[in-house]
């Protein structure tokens, strides 16, 4: 739309979203580099904050009304949001709740399992199971990030993944009508989904409310052993400090760091920002860094390990917002 237009129809939407969501749950011109984690991004034209999945539904369908490009952030984990800041409204996912189901006294009935809202920490939700004796998602005790953003990108460690454990979600489908999505109709490969395959830039059909895993009993002891020796190799291989997570997908038959560590870029910097010196797959940002500097570290090990061994290198983290033409796509 003309600048003009866009201004009144973002003006618009922010009046809306304070009547719906309260004053102090929207901003304006809102520095997003403060929501994620690697501490890098520009400005968003309208940010709302939904502390529960009724304002995040609320939220996301005047976007749709209003038809303004529109971006769900959790945590802020998995991307790289550019200098220029992102267009529309950005909605930071604050819903939270999990209730655990099929338990002792539980009226639900069928097998024990857990529903969170797609705001609640993934890693949270995992301990908790397993504070409860529950097993099906130690793997996930490790990942940062939220459920939502999980669901959507099918995040997975140590052996499983969100293919192998969600039983269902509630999805918000444009018409703001909540339809319950049975695992396979997320038509999941690794590190993707449906719903991660037809979002289109500031154009999401779907929003992720509410995800149910499926669980087991298990021994909480055998299972927090578990988990501590995942934490102690995960602090052994990764950096600590801002990072965005693994930038690149593994190709098949290969793992993304052991290619760029081969093509002699570990340590290799631009601006404040460095490949790392403890995994080759993630980029820290050692303070100032802009997304212009983790951008080029991510076109050099693209370029690096494509002329060494012949392998496009495929991202595994998101880019959003506004980026040169063709970069955003890469």
């Amino acid at each position: 739309m003309a600048t003009d237009a866009r201004n009144d129809e973002l003006e618009r939407l922010a009046e809306a979203l304070v009547d719906a969501l309260g004053t102090d749950a929207v901003r304006r011109d809102e520095t997003l580099a403060r929501h994620t984690s690697l501490r890098i991004g520009g400005p968003a034209d309208v940010l709302a904050v939904a502390e529960t999945s009724g304002a995040l539904q609320r939220a996301v369908a005047l976007a749709w009304e209003h038809r303004v490009p529109l971006r769900v952030l959790g945590s802020g984990a998995n991307v790289l949001v550019s200098d220029a800041g992102v267009r529309g409204l950005v909605v930071l996912n604050r819903a939270r709740a999990i209730r655990f189901v099929g338990l002792d006294g539980d009226t639900d009935e069928g097998a024990p399992g857990v529903r969170a809202e797609s705001g609640a920490s993934l890693s949270t939700v995992a301990r908790q199971s397993i504070r409860r004796g529950l097993a099906g998602l130690a793997w996930a005790a490790t990942i940062p990030g939220t459920v939502g953003g999980a669901v959507v990108g099918n995040a997975g460690a140590w052996g499983g993944d969100v293919a192998s454990t969600l039983v269902s979600a509630s999805v918000l489908e444009r018409g703001e009508t909540v339809v319950e999505w049975p695992v396979e109709l997320f038509e999941y490969t690794y590190r993707s989904s449906l719903v991660k395959r037809q979002a289109m830039p500031g154009l999401p059909p779907y929003v992720v409310l509410e995800a149910h895993f499926g669980l087991q009993r298990g021994d909480r002891g055998a299972l927090e052993a578990q988990v501590a020796d995942m934490v102690a190799r995960r602090k052994a291989s990764q950096p600590p400090g801002a990072t965005c997570g693994s930038v690149f997908k593994n190709p098949h038959g290969d793992v993304s760091g052991r290619l760029i560590e081969v093509a002699g870029l570990k340590g290799t910097t631009r601006g404040n920002a460095e490949i790392s010196t403890v995994h080759a797959n993630f980029v820290v940002n050692h303070g100032g860094a802009t997304a212009a500097d983790v951008h080029a570290l991510i076109a050099l090990a693209r370029r690096e390990v494509e002329a060494r061994s012949g392998i496009r290198l495929e991202l595994e983290i998101q880019l959003i917002g506004d980026w040169e033409p063709g970069v955003g796509s890469q």
